[in-house]
C-alpha cells in the first residue's frame, strides 16, 4: 500500500476486513460532509469519528480492525486530513477487503503552499482553479497563491487597463477563496510592488515612477525614493485584499534589477543598496499593517545580497527564502533567518519554466533540500513555486509530478539520516508516480514515468544551464550554439522521439494525455530548429491549433500568442 503524502507512522497488520460500503458515525455533523467520495450505506462497515483533546491541528489517527474504522482527531482540519488518507486506503483495497492498520500522522511543516504564476500568459479559468484546489487538498497542501504583476485582476482603481486582458474578477476571487476554505486551503494574495512592475511603468501615467535603465527608458523597477510609488501600491491594494479572507499578503519585492542606477545612484552610493531596499520594504510593510491590517510576506533575494540588513527586516514580516537550483543555500540562509528570530518559508520551484517539460531531477533535489532545511530550522511554511517565463508553454499534464512530490515531502520530510533518507526518496519517487497514474492521469499505464523522463532530457544536453535548459538558452541566443550543442541536441531529439512513441501507446484521461503529447512535440520541433532542420508548415500549423485548443480548455483565451509568437520566430527562420 502507498499513501501520498506518506503518514508519519503507519503499521500494517496481516488481518483484513470486508468493507465495500461504510456507515459514518459522528457526534459532529460538520464532519460528515468531509466524507464525500466514500461509498456510504447505513448498514455498511462503521467509520467512527472520535474527537480527542490530546490531538491538535492537523494531527489524526486511523485504526482499522475487526470492529471497523476509527478516526480520531482534535480539530475539523485534522478530521479532514484523515479522510483524505482514508480515501486512498479504500481506493487501493482489493476484492472489498481493507488491510487492518494503525496510522498516526501530522505535518512536518505547518504551512504548505503552491504558487502559480498567472502573469506571463496563462490566466486560469475559475473552473480549473477549483480543480487545482481539489488536487492540492488531496495532497494535504493548505495554501494557494496566484502570482500577479500586471492586469490579470480587475483592479477597482484601474479598470481602464483591464478591459482587454480578460482578468479574474473580485467575485471570482471571493468564490475561489470560499471554495479553498472549505478544503482547508488558504488563498493568499500575491502582488508584486518593487521589481517586475513593467506592465505599470510602461503606462504613460506611471512611467515617471520607474528607475530609468541604461538606455534611459522606464525600467520594470519602481523608484523607492518617490512617495507616489506607495500611493500606486495603495490604489492596487484597495479593492484587492478585501477579496481574500486571510490575514497574510505576499508583496513580492524581488529582483529590483535597476536599483542603484540613475535616479537612485546617489542615494545608494551614500547609504548602500541594502539600506535603500529595506527602508522601502519597511514603508510598504507599514502600509500593509497599519491601513489594511495584514501581515506581509516578501522574497528575500536582495536581503541575502546585503545580509547586514537582516537586522532591519520587520519582525512580523515573513521572509520567503527562494531558490530553484540544486545548489541553493537553503541550509545557510535558513540558519541565518533563525538566528535573527525571523519567520520564514522555504520556496523551491517546480523547474518547469525555461524547459517546457521541466528539469525533473533538479526539481526533486531542490524540493527535498528546501523541505528538509525548512523542517530542521523551524520554517513557518513551504511554498512550491511554478513560474511562467517564456509564455507559460508547459501544460498541467507535465507539471503535476513536482506538485505531487512537493506535497509529499512538505507534509513528511522523512529521515535526516542520509543512508535512510536516500532509500526513502527512491521509494517516494516511485509512489508519487503511482499516485499520478491512479488519481490524476487515471491510467493503468506508467504514464507518470514517461513524463518523469521527459523532464530529464536536459541531462543529455552539452552542459547544465542555469534556470532552464540549454535548448531554451540556445533558442534565445542562437549565436551561442556550438558543434558540441548540435551533437547533444541530436542525442536529445532521439531521446524525445522514443518518448513520443511510448506516449502513442499510452491510455489516460484524454486532455491530460494530449497536453503531455503536445509539450513533447513542441520540444522535438524546437530541437529540429536548433539542429538546422526546417519545420514542416503543416506540422507546425497542427501543433499550434492543438496548443490553442488545449490552452482554452483551462485558461482564458488571451495569452497563448506569447509562446506561439516565439515559436513562429524559430520555425520560420
Amino acid at each position: 500500500m502507498y499513501i501520498i503524502p506518506k503518514p508519519k507512522e503507519m503499521t500494517l497488520k496481516e488481518e483484513k476486513i470486508k468493507a465495500r460500503e461504510f456507515s459514518v458515525r459522528t457526534d459532529d455533523e460538520g464532519i460528515r460532509r468531509f466524507c464525500f467520495g466514500i461509498p456510504c450505506n447505513d448498514a455498511g462497515t462503521v467509520i467512527k469519528f472520535t474527537k480527542e483533546d490530546m490531538l491538535s491541528g492537523e494531527q489524526y489517527r486511523i485504526k482499522i480492525n475487526s470492529e471497523g474504522v476509527c478516526i480520531s482527531y482534535g480539530t475539523a482540519e485534522g478530521a479532514y486530513r484523515a479522510v483524505s488518507t482514508f480515501k486512498q486506503i479504500i481506493a487501493q483495497c482489493e476484492d472489498g477487503e481493507l488491510t487492518c492498520l494503525e496510522i498516526f500522522d501530522f505535518p512536518s511543516i505547518k504551512n504548505r503552499g503552491y504558487m502559480l504564476d498567472i502573469s506571463r500568459g496563462k490566466i486560469p479559468k475559475l473552473e480549473y482553479l477549483k480543480r487545482l484546489a481539489d488536487i492540492l487538498s488531496d495532497l494535504k497542501y493548505n495554501q494557494l497563491q496566484l502570482y500577479m504583476e500586471n492586469f490579470v485582476f480587475e483592479f477597482k482603481n484601474f479598470k481602464k487597463y483591464c478591459r482587454d486582458t480578460q482578468p479574474l474578477t473580485a467575485n471570482e476571487i471571493k468564490e475561489l477563496d470560499e471554495y479553498c476554505r472549505e478544503r482547508f486551503i488558504t488563498l493568499v494574495p500575491n502582488l508584486n510592488g518593487f521589481g517586475h512592475m513593467a506592465a505599470w511603468t510602461q503606462k504613460e501615467e506611471f512611467a515617471h515612477l520607474a528607475i530609468t535603465n541604461e538606455e534611459g527608458n522606464p525600467s520594470s523597477t519602481l523608484n523607492p525614493q518617490k512617495k507616489e510609488c506607495l500611493e500606486l501600491l495603495d490604489k492596487l491594494y484597495d479593492g484587492f485584499f478585501e477579496n481574500f479572507s486571510t490575514d497574510y499578503v505576499h508583496i513580492g519585492m524581488d529582483e529590483p534589477f535597476e536599483l542603484g542606477l540613475n535616479e537612485t545612484k546617489e542615494i545608494c552610493e551614500k547609504e548602500g543598496i541594502g539600506k535603500v531596499y529595506t527602508d522601502y520594504l519597511n514603508k510598504v510593510c507599514r502600509l500593509i499593517k497599519e491601513k489594511y491590517g495584514k501581515k506581509p510576506m516578501f522574497w528575500d533575494d536582495i536581503v541575502f545580497k546585503h545580509p547586514e540588513q537582516l537586522a532591519n527586516i520587520p519582525k512580523d514580516a515573513v521572509v520567503m527564502e527562494w531558490g530553484y537550483e540544486t545548489e541553493q543555500h537553503f541550509d545557510r540562509n535558513c540558519r541565518r533567518l533563525k538566528e535573527h528570530n525571523l519567520k520564514f518559508y522555504v520556496c523551491p520551484g517546480t523547474s518547469m519554466w525555461g524547459s517546457i517539460c521541466g528539469l525533473t531531477n533538479n526539481a526533486v533535489l531542490n524540493i527535498i533540500s528546501a523541505a528538509e532545511c525548512g523542517e530542521y530550522y523551524g520554517a513557518d511554511g513551504f511554498l512550491l513555486t511554478e513560474w511562467g517565463d517564456g509564455g507559460n508553454p508547459q501544460f498541467p499534464g507535465v507539471s503535476y509530478f513536482p506538485l505531487v512530490f512537493g506535497g509529499a515531502v512538505s507534509w513528511n520530510c522523512g529521515s535526516h539520516n542520509h543512508d535512510i533518507a536516500y532509500d526513502e526518496r527512491i521509494s517516494l519517487i516511485g509512489d508519487c508516480k503511482k499516485y499520478l497514474d491512479k488519481y490524476i492521469y487515471k491510467t493503468k499505464d506508467s504514464l507518470a514515468d514517461i513524463v518523469y523522463r521527459m523532464g530529464n532530457y536536459y541531462l543529455l544536453e552539452s552542459c547544465l544551464q542555469f534556470n532552464g535548459t540549454r535548448l531554451n538558452r540556445c533558442l534565445s541566443k542562437a549565436d551561442e550554439i556550438t558543434e558540441e550543442d548540435k551533437k547533444a541536441f541530436a542525442r536529445v531529439k532521439d531521446y524525445m522521439e522514443n518518448l513520443k512513441q511510448e506516449l502513442s501507446n499510452s491510455e489516460a484521461e484524454e486532455i491530460m494525455l494530449r497536453e503531455i503529447k503536445e509539450d513533447c512535440e513542441i520540444v522535438i520541433i524546437l530541437l529540429n530548429y536548433v539542429c538546422g532542420k526546417a519545420a514542416d508548415k503543416d506540422d507546425v500549423d497542427a501543433l499550434k491549433k492543438e496548443f490553442v485548443y488545449l490552452w482554452n480548455m483551462k485558461n482564458h483565451s488571451i495569452g497563448s500568442e506569447i509562446f506561439l509568437d516565439e515559436l513562429d520566430k524559430c520555425v520560420s527562420e
